[in-house]
């Protein structure tokens, strides 16, 4: 239930924060606002403000404002209804209220003014999080690694030839790159550049080898000395419990996640499981390796981990903000890039649905993760926003370009029918992601 309040909270805030800046412009402006409204679909609740206006002897009054105030039952997106916009002239609002009368840069600051506000909040966001707590600076040096030839501290600078400065680029660029065996450039301590051979594991939703059954599934939880333990969970094996705490397999003591991929990857058969119960009792199962007809693909385990400095204070804070910022926004630009040239699949793409989950993970993660996820997600909405296509704010500005360069307005009837059209497959998009995140989940 925690879950699905956060998730109507967080999507409520991203929402809302972006169509304020709409909602804002248009009334500086002097644009008449039908509706600010939260959410689509079915009108829950609606609600007028006052304002104070002058009759013409110069007592002010309170009288209603025009605007509709409302929250709609699907928390999946938001609008404000300006007159103007439509095709079919509103004669009840005179013509220097409706939004085609206002001058050229009015009309382009009301249509990217919900971009603006989306990336204020997400830096404001990332500034909170880089003063307030240890933060990770030039994430991108190998901290844990099985690799042969790959060693700690080792700085990761390229994957497959492609430019690597930050956390968020090196996983966008693992993600393109995990289905085969690729290369990595890494530089050593003494700053000689070396090229690393990877050979990703695919990993199920058990956290363990793809296409193998092993009778149970591995969960991460916090062990003593800040240690990370592997857990095992739902298990169907006979002497194996729940909760007991994975210390070693054939008798190698387990290092952590990547190693017991290590350890067990070449197992095809059997391999004995060491674990440790809460009351620190140790023995020994033997582990039985079967194949798994079909298994939910979870992701992958390239060998290696990375992390960078950590530093805290005010500067860190706005070093923290400004890298974070730029690296996100830059993975977007390389995400779209990489849609159109066919390198990533639409299959992983997440709509409501996968924000869902994601939310639930990072709920459990603490109030920090969910900070990090609503500055995630303006930044998401900001970047998507102000792409050049119809029905995004971004091809309404296009239209306005156009009109500059042009020097007079598009028909408004042409318009209106490409962003119609637009909309419409952005909806089958849509439906599409949404399928692909249902299926994800069985």
């Amino acid at each position: 239930m925690i879950s699905l309040i956060y998730f109507v909270l967080i999507l409520g805030i991203v929402v809302f924060i972006h169509e304020l800046g709409h909602f804002i412009f248009a009334k500086k402006a002097g644009v008449y606002v039908y509706e600010f409204s939260i959410g689509m679909g079915p009108r829950l609740f609606k609600f007028k403000r006052k304002k104070k206006v002058k009759d013409k002897k110069g007592n002010v009054k309170l009288v209603d404002d025009e605007t509709d105030y409302c929250i709609r039952l699907f928390p999946i997106g938001g609008f404000v209804q300006m007159a103007g916009e439509e095709i079919e002239e509103d004669g009840n609002v005179p013509k220097e209220q409706r939004l085609y009368a206002k001058s050229w840069g009015q009309r382009l600051m009301v249509m990217i003014a919900g971009v603006i506000n989306n990336f204020i909040l997400a830096f404001i966001i990332l500034l909170i999080i880089g003063w307030t707590n240890t933060v990770s600076l030039n994430s991108v040096y190998v901290s844990s690694t099985y690799i042969d030839g790959l060693e700690v501290g080792d700085k990761v600078i390229e994957v497959n030839g492609r430019k690597v400065n930050s956390y968020d680029i090196l996983s966008l660029e693992l993600t393109v790159a995990a289905e085969d065996d690729f290369i990595i450039t890494v530089l050593d301590k003494n700053g000689k550049e070396k090229e690393i051979k990877i050979d990703p594991v695919t990993l199920g939703n058990d956290k363990l080898i793809y296409g193998r059954d092993y009778g149970f599934t591995i969960v991460t939880k916090p062990g003593k000395d800040n240690n990370i333990d592997l857990v095992i969970s739902n298990s169907k094996v006979d002497g194996l419990n729940n909760d007991e705490v994975i210390i070693a397999v054939n008798g190698i003591e387990v290092e952590g996640h990547l190693h017991l991929l290590e350890l067990i990857k070449n197992e095809d058969n059997s391999f004995t499981l060491t674990t440790k119960d809460a009351d620190g009792n140790i023995k020994d199962t033997e582990i039985s390796v079967k194949e798994k007809d079909s298994d939910n693909l979870a992701g992958y385990s390239f060998g290696f981990q990375v992390s960078g400095t950590e530093e805290k204070g005010f500067l860190a804070g706005i070093k923290y903000a400004c890298g974070k910022f730029i690296s996100i926004l830059e993975q977007m630009v390389r995400t779209v890039w990489y849609l159109i040239t066919g390198d990533l699949s639409l299959k992983l793409l997440s709509g409501p649905v996968g924000i869902y989950q994601i939310v639930d993970t990072a709920s459990i993660a603490g109030f920090s993760s969910i900070l990090s996820l609503i500055a995630l997600l303006n930044i998401n909405v900001g970047f998507i926003n102000i792409l050049p296509l119809p029905a995004f704010d971004g091809g309404h500005a296009l239209f306005l370009i156009i009109e500059k360069i042009i020097g007079r307005p598009v028909d408004p009837k042409v318009e209106n029918t490409i962003h119609n059209i637009f909309f419409i497959l952005l909806m089958i998009l849509m439906v599409y992601i949404t399928f692909n995140d249902i299926m994800r989940l069985f």
